[in-house]
């Protein structure tokens, strides 16, 4: 790092990854979810069996569920795993986690990493804070603060990836590379990348519809074009995408029913065991209170005088009182929330008008989406977070959605160790973010005393949830995460509401 004249660092992106990275090694023995045999599983299934057995294998639980590049970003981990620890990639070893397979699969995900930096310097040179390149110094700025807060230090994928344990980081920044180079002007190339991610995981499909509409809008009504349509640039970007779809499904052609059934497994049920905050959070919590009233009058019956929705288990639930919810109800839903975004887009299609519907989209199927993890909240940031520097109110609705979503990942570190951990990531992070937005937007940067009152309740919920509830009541151990689940959609909602009013 060295210094101007002036006073103000020059940096470069690659000194911004590795100064984050070195803070996460701190995190490197936390606590690691059942995420980390999943993984480990992944490693020793794309290892040790031949790519026909790859999607049918099930000699552990965690069978193999991503698409086929991810599989083959699992088997290229292999190669070096098995360097390490030739252990870590046996197929019965399950539950294997000795001190180099932790050392290996933490390293993996910080390297990964390199992706999103990557991608946040392609987005530090269209916002103007860099050169594009990983070790160009420039002076750093807010700007540069404020996408190293909002993805390389961002406090939701360092709970998820760095502590939970998944690959996040990369894909996000494969996500990142898209989403700038459409902003850029080149389709192809962002064509390209979001067909990678598509293939590495498919929940990227949140916002498919997006990217169709309107990558062919800009092929048509084009002055000079036959009949208006830009055929060439159509059959360039067409060959792009087939090609990366080509590649990645050939070789499971033969299997390919056996592929889907495991990239979309709808006997899950409509909620996962923890609920993601959102609308369907708010369904449960009504029918189970519905159900608690109605049961004492007699005129519904639970067995046991347990509502099935509190079971903690990922299963299909029936309802008690409310109609039961199936994947084309909420693939409606999304669709009808979608649609007029869509229509507007494609009428007045512009680069910033196509993040926010990237936006909109990811977050639109996020609250009416089936089997939505909390996790999902991920893919709503990454878009949002560019938003940031066209205007102070996405800024600010940034701002809320993150400090909510954020918090809604809390659960998935349940042990009273990491109790600290989490409140520390969530409180550096929004600390951080906060003079920087105002720095970023001056005196156009405020949050409304409505959201204010949420935020500072958020203080409250976290009390009554993590301490009070444990200690006094330690039957209801599903209580704490349906007061997590629903308080957390309020805030969700209320963002949604606030997006599509912007779009």
């Amino acid at each position: 790092v060295s210094t101007q004249s002036t006073g103000r660092m020059n940096v470069s992106w690659i000194e911004l990854y590795l100064f984050t990275s070195f803070l996460k090694l701190f995190l490197f023995h936390s606590y690691h979810s059942t995420d980390f045999e999943v993984h480990r599983n992944w490693l020793a299934i794309t290892n040790s069996l031949p790519l026909s057995q790859w999607y049918h294998d099930t000699t552990s639980p965690w069978t193999l569920d991503y698409p086929p590049l991810f599989a083959w970003f699992e088997w290229i981990l292999s190669q070096f795993a098995k360097l390490v620890d030739p252990e870590i990639v046996r197929l019965d070893n399950l539950n294997y986690a000795s001190y180099w397979t932790v050392l290996f699969q933490r390293s993996s995900v910080i390297i990964s990493d390199l992706v999103l930096c990557v991608g946040c310097s392609k987005a530090g040179k269209y916002v103007n804070c860099g050169d594009g390149s990983l070790f160009g110094r420039s002076p750093l700025s807010s700007k540069h603060l404020a996408l190293v807060g909002c993805y390389l230090g961002c406090s939701g994928l360092v709970i998820v990836d760095h502590v939970h344990f998944q690959y996040n980081g990369f894909l996000s920044g494969f996500f990142l590379l898209s989403l700038v180079s459409a902003l850029q002007g080149d389709i192809i190339l962002s064509g390209f990348y979001f067909s990678l991610l598509l293939n590495l995981k498919h929940i990227y499909l949140y916002v498919a519809p997006v990217y169709f509409v309107y990558m062919l809008r800009l092929h048509l009504f084009k002055e000079g074009s036959f009949l208006g349509v830009d055929i060439v640039g159509l059959v360039k970007l067409g060959g792009c995408v087939v090609a990366v779809f080509g590649a990645s499904l050939g070789p499971f052609i033969h299997q390919l029913h056996q592929l889907l059934s495991r990239l979309f497994p709808v006997q899950r049920g409509l909620c996962h065991a923890y609920w993601a905050p959102n609308f369907w959070a708010l369904y449960n919590a009504v029918d189970i209170c519905a159900a608690k009233v109605l049961s004492k009058v007699g005129l519904v019956e639970m067995p046991r005088g347990v509502h099935p929705l509190m079971s903690g288990l990922v299963q299909t639930s029936e309802f008690v009182v409310l109609p039961n919810i199936s994947p084309i109800h909420c693939a409606t839903l999304t669709l009808v929330a979608l649609t007029p975004v869509l229509i507007r887009l494609f009428r007045k299609p512009s680069p910033v008008g196509f993040l926010r519907c990237v936006t909109y989209s990811a977050l639109a199927s996020f609250i009416f989406g089936y089997h939505v993890h909390e996790k999902a909240m991920l893919v709503v940031f990454i878009p949002y977070a560019l938003l940031i520097f066209f205007s102070p109110k996405a800024a600010r609705d940034y701002f809320f959605l993150s400090a909510v979503g954020t918090y809604s990942l809390f659960p998935l570190l349940f042990r009273v160790q990491e109790l600290l951990l989490k409140v520390i990531l969530h409180l550096m992070l929004h600390g951080f973010l906060y003079p920087t937005f105002k720095r970023l937007h001056p005196d156009q940067f405020h949050l409304s005393r409505l959201e204010k009152v949420y935020m500072v309740g958020l203080g409250g919920h976290f009390v009554v949830a993590e301490i009070l509830l444990p200690l006094l009541l330690p039957r209801l151990e599903f209580l704490p995460l349906i007061l997590y689940s629903v308080y957390c959609a309020i805030g969700v909602i209320y963002s949604f509401c606030r997006l599509y009013q912007s779009i």
